[in-house]
């Protein structure tokens, strides 16, 4: 088995086509965001998003999907912000590394009045250095510094206020399963299936049901 399988999760539990609905009303799908956004995705009015950080993050995400020829970085980055824009959200954080850190906070700035950025790590471990950048009408009114993103990701779908919770970028579904453990709706979109197979899993495994439908 592969580790591009992620645990062969994409074998029980297949995504690759339509969209995912779960008991909820929250939805996710399968999709390439600098081809094509979900309708859906603008349900949400509140964002958090772990996108790719660096070109190498970029080409491995692609390769792993077997989408063939990745963009370039700045692509997708313009990209991934034609999305906000085009979501609207009353809030967004970006979760980014020091590399790309002021390209983000200045895409942030074109979108919302408030822009400011939280230290935080990544698995647990203080050498790995990230930040939580934040875009909003308002000043945030949640304090993230110090915490590893995934602690960010769980106390934020606990206590933000919002009705839906969007990611561009989902990936295995971290901000799914803490909104859903949350009892609020999210949606999300990520480029690979086998992925995205794994929230499926997660939501599953702790009681939850889901259907596909076409589109």
């Amino acid at each position: 088995m592969s580790s591009w399988d992620y645990g062969n999760a994409f074998k029980e539990f297949p995504c690759e086509h339509g969209v995912v609905v779960f008991d909820n009303g929250s939805k996710a799908k399968v999709c390439d965001i600098t081809k094509e956004l979900p309708g859906f995705m603008c349900d949400a009015d509140l964002l958090f998003i772990d996108p790719p950080w660096t070109q190498g993050n970029i080409t491995a995400f692609y390769t792993k999907a077997d989408k063939g020829s990745a963009p370039v970085f700045m692509d997708f980055h313009a990209a991934l912000f034609e999305r906000i824009a085009e979501i609207a959200p009353r809030a967004c954080y970006v979760e980014m590394g020091k590399e790309r850190l002021a390209d983000t906070i200045l895409s942030m700035r074109k979108l919302f009045p408030q822009v400011t950025f939280f230290n935080s790590t990544y698995y647990h471990k203080a050498q790995n250095m990230c930040y939580i950048v934040y875009g909003g009408k308002k000043r945030p009114a949640m304090k993230l510094d110090g915490m590893d993103e995934e602690d960010a990701i769980k106390f934020l779908c606990k206590n933000e206020d919002y009705a839906c919770i969007g990611d561009l970028c989902m990936g295995r579904g971290l901000v799914g399963v803490n909104a859903y453990m949350a009892k609020k709706r999210f949606v999300g979109s990520e480029l690979n299936h086998k992925r995205l197979s794994v929230l499926l899993q997660r939501i599953t495994k702790i009681g939850g049901t889901y259907r596909i439908l076409e589109g």
